[in-house]
């Protein structure tokens, strides 16, 4: 077992700390700290995006959120950011000092996530990061070495991530944060299929170090090499489940891996591979989309050449959720007839009860939503699909992860805001993103999103037909009319009305975002 949260507690530098969320995680592991002191969590997010994805998923992060001290809304939204990347929970300086206490509002959000927030010492002057800093990394260190339960403890992690998290690469990376390596997977010619660096930003030419030793491997010959004196590479052969062998290396600088290490990385490798990896090696349109949606770069650019395809000219996604997967086979092929009229480059392929379609090249000059519009009108398999999340401008294969992984996170709440509609926008995804986001962050800020809409809480037609024209028929009255089965002259004398008593032109776009949220926000709470 590695160092866990409840372990650290014992630490001379958390006397006088106290949990105060996210007790029942304690006994998380905990493999390295970091510093948050920039805590604008869109200014955060373009840091992180710049980078590859990753999850992190035994940090603790130390703050004594100085830059957002007057902001509860902002501490909300730093809480949820930094469950949503991974991390186990928040050390909190200067509660007294900075911060007069830690609001009920993060609080309850923390807890509601199961996000661990150990408050410092309250109005101590004298608390200095660096003690925390040097005594949990000291503990960390000397508690390095393997034991026997760490095949289990690494795979029961990765099966805990998010669904779409689970895979081959972010187990490598889990290895390589832990072990402080190189981790390389490669095919049975030695072509790399999965490269995680450390550090992250190293221009250690592995390539050629694996090169080099080529003749040896390729003609039998198992075992370690040592490169020169401050490189140490091990391999060994682990196998896919059809039983061809692909080749794991393990490259650590200025120190050697134990033998018993690199065994039991390898067989953390070999279950991850069973489990999530199947026909890791294959080439495929499959392969490739399952590569861009699990950040397994190194993999996609691999088959992205050896398919002919540039994933540099996807400008379009389609997420196509279907609701029987015995229909997949016909919708996808339904798609591909739809599609080929207006792009040169489409890739087609399922993920679970998901078809992503992949789209760039539009060889005409439509209007892409209306191709999308159309399809949803036109296809004869309407009833078989659950919804369809249109993209567009998708500038890389980052943004294509990042939506595929958005709209997945909030797949579920969909029906609960939307009740009629099956194709959606990704700024709408966004939006309800954010709404449901406002509505995890308790009582106080719900109640002041739902304060624009207070003069109609005691009228049922009036709420209704808000929610209804704005959520569910995109502010057209015609369509708002027919999901309500009342005159269109109906319709626009009760919005001239509620714009009246809520103070907003509900049919002017630059007024209406406050209240749209509000209608996400009320039908999250009470459906």
């Amino acid at each position: 077992m590695g160092v866990t949260v409840k372990d650290l507690l014992q630490l001379p530098s958390f006397r006088g700390a106290q949990v105060v969320t996210g007790t029942s995680r304690l006994h998380q592991t905990i493999s390295s700290l970091s510093v948050l002191e920039v805590a604008d969590v869109n200014f955060f997010s373009r840091i992180i995006q710049t980078v590859q994805e990753e999850w992190y998923a035994e940090e603790l992060v130390i703050s004594s959120f100085y830059s957002i001290k007057d902001s509860v809304e902002q501490q909300c939204k730093t809480v949820q950011y930094l469950h949503d990347l991974g991390e186990v929970g928040l050390i909190l300086y200067y509660v007294g000092i900075v911060m007069p206490d830690i609001a009920d509002e993060v609080l309850e959000l923390a807890e509601s996530l199961n996000f661990i927030i150990i408050c410092m010492p309250r109005n101590d002057y004298s608390l200095r990061y660096n003690e925390v800093i040097y005594e949990v990394m000291e503990m960390i260190v000397s508690n390095q070495n393997m034991n026997e339960h760490f095949v289990n403890e690494t795979l029961e992690k990765v099966s805990l991530l998010p669904e779409h998290l689970r895979s081959v690469e972010i187990t490598l990376k889990l290895l390589s944060d832990r072990m402080k390596a190189n981790i390389i997977l490669t095919n049975s010619n030695l072509d790399i299929i999965n490269r995680v660096m450390w550090p992250r930003n190293s221009s250690l030419h592995v390539e050629d170090l694996i090169r080099s030793m080529a003749p040896s491997i390729l003609n039998g010959r198992m075992g370690e090499d040592e490169l020169n004196s401050s490189c140490f590479v091990e391999y060994k052969r682990v196998h896919q489940k059809n039983g061809e062998a692909l080749y794991l290396f393990l490259i650590k600088e200025n120190t050697k891996l134990p033998p018993k290490t690199v065994d039991q990385i390898s067989e953390v490798v070999q279950v991850a591979i069973n489990l999530w990896g199947d026909k890791h090696n294959e080439v495929s349109e499959y392969a490739l989309v399952k590569a861009i949606v699990n950040d397994e770069s190194e993999k996609m650019r691999r088959l992205a050449s050896l398919l002919y395809i540039d994933v540099s000219a996807i400008q379009m996604m389609w997420l196509v959720y279907i609701q029987d997967l015995s229909e997949e086979k016909r919708i996808r092929e339904d798609l591909k007839a739809h599609l080929s009229q207006y792009y040169k480059t489409a890739v087609i392929q399922t993920i679970d009860h998901c078809i992503v379609v992949l789209l760039g090249n539009c060889s005409y000059k439509y209007n892409e939503f209306e191709i999308a519009a159309e399809y949803i009108e036109t296809t004869s398999l309407i009833a078989e699909i659950s919804s369809i999340v249109y993209s567009p401008r998708m500038r890389d294969t980052q943004d294509v992860r990042r939506m595929y992984q958005l709209v997945n996170g909030v797949s579920k709440e969909v029906r609960r805001i939307y009740h009629h509609r099956k194709l959606y926008t990704a700024a709408e995804i966004r939006s309800m993103n954010r709404a449901i986001d406002l509505s995890k962050q308790g009582e106080e800020i719900t109640e002041e999103c739902l304060s624009i809409m207070e003069p109609l809480l005691d009228d049922p037609d009036a709420l209704e037909t808000l929610m209804t024209f704005l959520l569910d028929a995109k502010g057209n009255m015609d369509d708002c009319s027919k999901l309500l089965f009342v005159h269109k002259n109906t319709v626009k004398y009760r919005i001239k009305k509620i714009s009246e008593l809520i103070g907003y032109d509900v049919t002017v776009n630059s007024e209406s975002y406050d209240v749209y949220t509000a209608c996400m926000v009320y039908r999250l709470i009470h459906n």
